[in-house]
């Protein structure tokens, strides 16, 4: 193997270290998604909303999966692991790049689904639904709907929720009437959250292209060496 071939293998094998470190952040941001979804979850009209978390997750698994692949065929100059490095790197590019498009196409649609879910949630906040909005509440750190006054209009007591625990026996006034309304905060949760994956999405698309590209080259080149 020449000197070129040195470098790009050397390369290649960088760019994956880097795509484990990736696959693992991306783990960590759709647990992180769904950690502080919390028991909102559990509400039954929300159930659609730890998709795209699991989504993000299984995607980070398969890109971790396929680094390290690419990690071994470089270092052991594996053409046949290098071949399949390079078709599953193309496989996790298209997926990627739906992904992307996906959030692109949808995100105005799904945030709206969001703010719909807690206007719902304020409706059917029951004990027959597990009072969905306590969960929303504790999780985003907000009180009400729109804010605290939600529960005044209502005639209803503001709950201590609103102050960050079911375990508190009361919700003083200048804590709640501090807190912003669930509604904001859980769209602007989502709409930061879908901005990360489409414009990081769209880096780490740009890269897996290019390091496809390479590793095609890489492959080739190994099996010409093999063959000499």
């Amino acid at each position: 193997m020449n000197c070129l071939e040195s470098i790009v293998k050397y390369l290649i094998y960088i760019a994956n270290i880097i795509f484990l470190v990736c696959g693992i952040l991306i783990i960590v941001l759709g647990s992180l998604m769904i950690g502080n979804i919390g028991d909102f979850s559990s509400f039954e009209d929300a159930i659609n909303i730890n998709t795209l978390p699991i989504i993000i997750i299984i995607l980070g698994c398969i890109i971790f999966v396929i680094s390290f692949f690419g990690c071994c065929g470089a270092i052991r100059e594996n053409s046949c692991c290098m071949t399949m490095y390079a078709v599953f790197m193309f496989i996790l590019f298209c997926l990627q790049v739906a992904l992307v498009v996906w959030v692109f196409v949808q995100r105005a649609e799904f945030l709206k689904a969001m703010s719909d879910l807690v206007d719902t949630a304020w409706k059917e906040n029951n004990t027959a639904n597990g009072h969905p909005m306590n969960a929303l509440q504790i999780g985003f750190k907000c009180c009400g709907k729109t804010d605290y006054r939600d529960y005044t209009s209502a005639g209803v007591a503001v709950p201590v929720s609103c102050c960050g625990s079911l375990d508190a026996t009361s919700c003083p006034a200048s804590i709640y009437e501090t807190k912003p309304g669930c509604k904001t905060e859980f769209v602007d949760f989502w709409a930061t959250n879908t901005n990360i994956i489409r414009y990081a999405g769209i880096a780490v698309a740009a890269i897996e292209l290019a390091v496809f590209t390479i590793a095609c080259c890489l492959a080739s080149s190994m099996r010409n060496s093999r063959r000499n």
